[in-house]
């Protein structure tokens, strides 16, 4: 299954980024990469079209909580 990983950048690049991703795993380490460089309102999403973002992705990356392949949260 493919993730799209998109957020938006603030500064002298303002504007929509994106990455893909082949499974969840890689996908959260594309989002924290994103968070750490300063990109805001970054989420997930897979070709079924479930999506995960805000808190519940941040509780994610750190750890707090895990995640499925179909972008739910244990």
């Amino acid at each position: 299954m493919a993730y799209v990983i998109s957020g938006d950048t603030l500064g002298l690049a303002i504007g929509p980024v994106s990455e893909t991703a082949e499974d969840v795993h890689e996908a959260l380490r594309k989002a924290r990469q994103m968070y750490e460089t300063g990109s805001v309102n970054v989420s997930i999403k897979d070709d079924a079209g479930h999506k995960i973002d805000g808190e519940e992705l941040l509780a994610c990356i750190t750890g707090r909580k895990s995640i499925t392949k179909d972008l739910e949260v244990n």
